[in-house]
This record gives structure tokens, sequence and C-alpha cells, in this order.
């Protein structure tokens, strides 16, 4: 009998790169995805995807009812769900403190079963000031209020989860770019698009601002690697971490598309101060760390990047 792998929010981004691992590589082939999902940040052809799925908030009691039928010998969740948008979170701190910690909470204690596993997905970046190379043992520091309830949902979690006799592991990604993207208004995906276009973007500070990015396929990867894990019962850390291990500045990502594209990127320049002082100045994870789930099986970024254009210009 299968092994049920519930995703949470898994028609968005990450989520449908989760499913792509497991669809096309066979050592997923124990599992059975399930998808929970209210569609409000679904990306295109979620609907043409082959999976047993609950439409609807997570949070409602159809989606308890709905869990609470899948009698799969073990049941993992990868945990998807919850607000993401960094510059909006100093102006709706409330919102995010409901949407980050307290439906999540409530969602373990109503839904997770003794012997159950679950998968928080968080946030590397935001969870520390941009200081020193991020590693899984680093402490706390988070730059901005999204990260601050990020920090207290990976905490918060963890003790509810053991509360109610299941399994609990966090995956902290880096920054995420590839298929599937298309709600996504970051700088790799808006800057593709534009270059696709022919419009003009707006690059928000000096450009030598860094981050360390990661191909979501590889994302997609590592989440399933790590569910599979679980279900065998191997040993497994408490934290793991998804990223690149290298910085990439956001000059480099200008110089990447416009390599894609053949042609020049049209951009503005603005100091952008007041967005700047909310992130962090420069992200990488530690190497050793990323390759607990990826090995050396990391795409480089400029084939990212190509595969990232060659998406969005098959869709144009």
């Amino acid at each position: 009998m299968s092994h049920a792998l519930i995703l949470i929010g898994g028609f968005g981004f990450v989520g449908r790169n989760i499913l792509e691992a497991l669809q096309e590589r066979d050592e997923f082939a124990a599992f059975k995805p399930v998808v929970v999902d209210d569609l409000s940040n679904a990306c295109p052809g979620h609907d043409e995807t082959a999976v047993d799925r609950h439409i609807g908030p997570y949070q409602s009691p159809e989606a308890a009812a709905f869990l609470s039928a899948i009698t799969a010998p073990a049941r993992t969740f990868v945990f998807l769900a919850g607000e993401t948008r960094v510059a909006e979170s100093k102006d709706r701190p409330l919102d995010f403190i409901e949407a980050n910690i307290s439906e999540p909470a409530r969602f373990v204690l109503q839904t997770i079963q003794p012997g159950d596993r679950f998968i928080l997905i968080s946030t590397a970046g935001a969870l520390f000031d941009g200081s020193f190379e991020i590693s899984v043992t680093s402490p706390y520091c988070p730059k901005n209020f999204y990260g601050a309830t990020k920090a207290a949902e990976e905490m918060i979690l963890e003790k509810l989860v053991s509360l109610r006799g299941g399994a609990f592991s966090v995956v902290r990604m880096t920054n995420v770019f590839g298929r599937h993207s298309d709600n996504k208004k970051s700088a790799i995906h808006a800057f593709t698009r534009a270059a696709i276009a022919g419009d003009t973007v707006t690059l928000n500070g000096d450009g030598r601002q860094t981050r360390d990015f990661i191909y979501a396929g590889d994302v997609g990867f590592g989440i399933a690697t790590l569910a599979e894990r679980m279900r065998r019962g191997d040993a497994i850390d408490p934290v793991h971490m998804l990223g690149s291990g290298a910085s990439v500045s956001l000059m480099n990502v200008v110089e990447a598309i416009e390599k894609a594209a053949g042609k020049k990127l049209n951009y503005n320049r603005v100091e952008a101060a007041d967005l700047i002082a909310t992130e962090p100045r420069d992200v990488v994870a530690s190497p050793s760390d990323v390759r607990v789930l990826l090995g050396e099986a990391m795409t480089p970024f400029e084939e990212g990047i190509r595969r990232t254009y060659e998406y969005y210009a098959l869709r144009n």
C-alpha cells in the first residue's frame, strides 16, 4: 500500500516542483501524493495534475474530514502554507502572526496523529541578519517581522507535533527560482519575464546585494528525499537546509538573464532605502549543510536561469 505524502499548499510554486520530483523519479515510488490547496496562489496547469486533492482552505472542517479519511500506512505532511511577503510584514504584523503561527498551530493540534511525519517548509535568509554564513545551527536573528514569525513557527510546531506523537523536521530554503513560478514577483522571475516582453524593470539598491539561489527542481528533489528518509525510518536531523552554498549578486542575476535571452535587460536603478533596510545584505548557506539532502545533485546557477527563461518563453 502506498504511503500518503500530503502537500498543504501543494499547487503553488514549491509544491508543483515536489509533485514533479515524485512523478519523475523512481526512488519516490512508495508515495501517493495528496494535495490540499485553496488555489489562492496556485500555478497554471494544476487542474491537469493527476493527484488526489481537496480544494479549499486547509483550516476548514471539510479539509479536516478529507484528511481524516486518508488511511495509508503512515502519513507524511509537507506544510507549505503561510504568508511570505517580507515587505508587507511590517504593515500587517497580526496577519502574519495568524497565518504563520496561529493557523498552523491549530492545524497540527486538530490533524496530526501518532506516527504521522511533519515537514515544515521554512526560510533561511529571513531568519538571519545576513552578516554570516548560515548553517542549520545558527542562532535566530531575523531582520524583519516575517522572519520573526517563521522562527516562532519552527519552535512552536516542533513542540506541538511532538505532543501529538508525530515526527518533525524543518527545511529552510534560500532563494528559490525556476519552473512553476508564474505567481512569483521576486527579482529573477520579474526580470526574466521583462527580458522576454522587452519591458523595463526596477533594480533596487546598488545591485551588489547577494543571495543564495537554488533551482526549484533541486528543492522538489530535496524535500522528497527528506520525506523518503523519514518514511524509511532513517535517523534525521531536526533542521535541514536547501540552497546552493554559493552567493550571487543581483547584477550577476541580470548578466545571467541577459545571456539566456541573448539581449540586454532594460532596467532603472533606484535607491529603495526603506526596502533595502528590511532585508539582509548578503545570504549564503553552508555548502556542507545543503549537501545533506542534495549531495552533488545541484543545478548550476546559469543552467537554472536558462531553464527558467525557457519556461517563460514557452508560456509567452
